[in-house]
């Protein structure tokens, strides 16, 4: 194993604390990572979180200068807007490096989102107290008459106070926005971000998040060049039962559809779930493709016995089938990262997560060589404390690995591992 170096922390960055590692490879050598920058304390949102991005040319050994690809706004945590949980998806055939993630305005965290879109015919929701408002380019209309009050870009009202961080009379809905924004020249600089809600969120959920780590881009079968990422989301508020499925596009990132979630037994109106039991529930999950139209999901869950779970596609994501347990793979409820690559002739699936059943720690990467029936080879990257992580095969042939090494959230760590010391074939 490579000797491990920090990616992101206060002596690189602007914030004390950081979470939520994302990585992809480029090829020619380059690697992204992404990240949570949290300005007050290491929690979820409510709080100040931007996205940051480090760029290595030589395939991890150095990285260049923090770069901010989102930035949010606000002074406090509960006067301040968030953008959570990143999620990276590179296309080679064009040359676009995909962001996406969860905003939230202030206030507002994976509890105590609207159950809307926070978009009425087209339009952005802006409320003032009751009172909806539509945010037509820059003006607000109420009834379809044009206020005479404008919004800029940056959320700044016309008649005082920004309406993400609680100033202004006039306030974004308070709920979740899927967001997109994408880098045309490898991670350096970064467009503004797009809300994919009116595409993708349904019109009663709260909550809806990025499951952070990659996104994929099928190589092979029937959907072949098909973009996917997987999300998860809220069908209450308390309880928010919470379930995964993927959203993908067959337009280079243009527009995007909503996939169904998985099939778990047990689930009250199980094709189309509106109570779920605690044990029922899906969250934070990757997607590997192990093969011509055969995706595996690899799923974040709490259901009591304590291990990930899996669900298997064969239409790129659209459906998938019944879930069931990995029994190799021991979770604490947290995120699990999982690639697929071809590696001596045979499709590998690698692994990484807190492997213990009582808490956040004792990382290991694991492999599985019979298409993720069985991962029978590990090797432990971290004892102790463990949390979230993000892993990519570079173009030296190593793993790349960048992980939360602390429940006290205060940097991001980054090493490699050949796969060979995993996997000795």
């Amino acid at each position: 194993m490579i000797k491990t170096i920090p990616l992101f922390d206060k002596n690189i960055g602007n914030a004390s604390h950081y979470r939520i590692p994302a990585m992809v490879s480029l090829g020619n050598n380059k690697v992204v990572a992404c990240a949570d920058e949290r300005f007050f304390g290491c929690g979820d949102n409510p709080n100040r979180i931007d996205k940051v991005v480090r760029i290595s040319d030589d395939n991890g050994v150095t990285w260049g200068k923090q770069i901010t690809a989102v930035e949010e706004i606000g002074t406090s945590k509960m006067t301040s807007s968030a953008a959570i949980d990143p999620t990276l998806l590179y296309d080679k055939d064009t040359d676009t490096l995909f962001l996406l993630y969860c905003h939230t305005p202030a206030g507002v965290g994976i509890l105590n989102c609207r159950r809307t879109t926070g978009y009425e015919d087209g339009y952005k929701v802006i409320r003032n107290k009751r009172t909806k408002y539509q945010l037509r380019g820059d003006k607000l209309f109420l009834k379809g008459k044009d206020t005479g009050i404008t919004v800029d870009e940056k959320g700044c009202v016309s008649t005082g106070g920004n309406i993400y961080d609680g100033s202004s009379e006039f306030k974004e809905e308070s709920t979740s926005f899927l967001m997109l924004c994408t880098s045309s020249d490898q991670g350096e600089t970064w467009s503004k971000p797009i809300c994919l809600n009116e595409q993708v969120k349904g019109a009663r959920w709260g909550f809806i998040g990025a499951c952070p780590g990659v996104g994929i881009k099928l190589k092979e079968g029937k959907h072949k060049g098909r973009l996917i990422f997987p999300i998860y989301y809220g069908l209450r508020t308390a309880p928010i039962n919470i379930t995964f499925s993927c959203i993908y596009s067959d337009d280079k990132g243009k527009t995007w559809k909503t996939g169904k979630t998985p099939l778990v037994k047990g689930r009250i109106t199980p094709k189309n779930p509106v109570f779920l039991l605690p044990a029922q529930w899906l969250s934070e999950t990757q997607v590997v493709e192990l093969g011509p139209d055969n995706i595996m999901a690899i799923m974040r869950n709490h259901h009591p016995k304590k291990r990930a779970m899996y669900a298997h596609s064969t239409d790129g994501g659209e459906t998938f089938g019944y879930t069931g347990f990995l029994e190799d793979i021991p979770q604490p409820i947290c995120q699990i990262s999982a690639i697929s690559f071809d590696y001596n002739g045979k499709r590998l699936v690698a692994t990484l997560n807190a492997a213990s059943e009582k808490k956040r720690e004792n990382g290991v990467l694991r492999i599985s060589d019979d298409l993720g029936k069985t991962f029978p080879y590990s090797l432990q990257i971290k004892e102790g404390e463990f949390v979230y992580s993000s892993i990519a095969l570079l173009d030296d042939g190593y793993i790349g690995i960048a992980y939360e090494d602390s429940t006290l959230h205060e940097q991001i760590l980054f090493t490699k591992v050949h796969p060979s010391e995993v996997y000795p074939h």
